[in-house]
């Protein structure tokens, strides 16, 4: 799918694998971030030649969270540009880089490895006044979301998917705990959002953001109580397969 315009001077693209959206923000005059650019080596191609059409320059990227399908990254980008993230989420790339390169060789094969998962900490200098991480541990460690203010915009990273049910981290001491953390914070923007963006499935408004954070508190509630959820999404087999994972990390602890 091309480049769509979803608020004035924000761009979505949408991979058909995984229904996984790359946003592109304009930073003034020809500047833009790239949040998430995903999936294929293909999709990134066709990112850059939309991009290159519409005279946009990337002068920075973002990644919501350090998983093998958040951290591409294409030379037709910008060999150059600097890659960033939340310092927790810089350091998983680093410590864990060898593991997440082969889990895109294997998922995704002929993407630039040697740009992939190189992330610096922090805000780029050119979102320090216009946005605000929305920094937790649910989903994964690191996970940065990004508010727009006076955009009235979030890029929500792997949360708030209306196909996808929560998906746990395994390496969390407090998988649900952390996740309902995060929950809580992005309820706090409900009011002040316009359009939120999540990594998986259709973007939507702010009465649909505060509609999947219910749901997904619905999910997680019912996995606590050791009750089956009643969800749609897990008529989805992959995702039916994580709910097993689920009951087992929740045993578990």
């Amino acid at each position: 799918m091309s480049l769509v315009e979803v608020l004035p001077s924000v761009l979505v693209r949408t991979s058909e694998r995984y229904v996984t959206n790359t946003t592109v923000v304009r930073l003034g005059g020809d500047r833009c971030l790239v949040v998430d650019p995903a999936i294929l080596p293909a999709d990134l191609d066709a990112l850059a030649d939309e991009l290159e059409a519409a005279s946009l320059e990337v002068v920075a990227g973002w990644s919501t969270h350090p998983h093998w399908d958040h951290v591409l990254w294409s030379s037709r980008l910008g060999a150059l540009v600097t890659r960033h993230a939340t310092p927790e989420a810089a350091a998983f790339c680093r410590e864990r880089r060898a593991e997440l390169l082969a889990q895109i060789d294997a998922a995704a094969p002929g993407h630039e490895l040697e740009l992939c998962c190189r992330l610096e900490p922090g805000l780029p200098a050119e979102l320090a006044e216009s946005c605000r991480v929305v920094a937790h541990r649910a989903h994964a460690p690191g996970h940065g979301s990004l508010f727009f203010p006076r955009r009235s915009l979030l890029v929500a990273g792997d949360m708030v998917s209306e196909i996808e049910i929560p998906l746990l981290d395994d390496d969390s001491t407090d998988p649900v705990g952390e996740y309902l953390g995060g929950l809580d914070l992005l309820e706090q923007l409900v009011p002040a959002v316009e359009v939120f963006v999540p990594g998986h499935g259709a973007i939507g408004d702010g009465a649909e953001l505060g509609r999947r954070i219910a749901a997904d508190r619905r999910y997680l509630s019912a996995l606590l109580a050791g009750e089956e959820p009643d969800d749609r999404r897990l008529g989805t087999p992959w995702l039916a397969a994580e709910h097993e994972r689920h009951l087992a990390l929740v045993r578990g602890r």
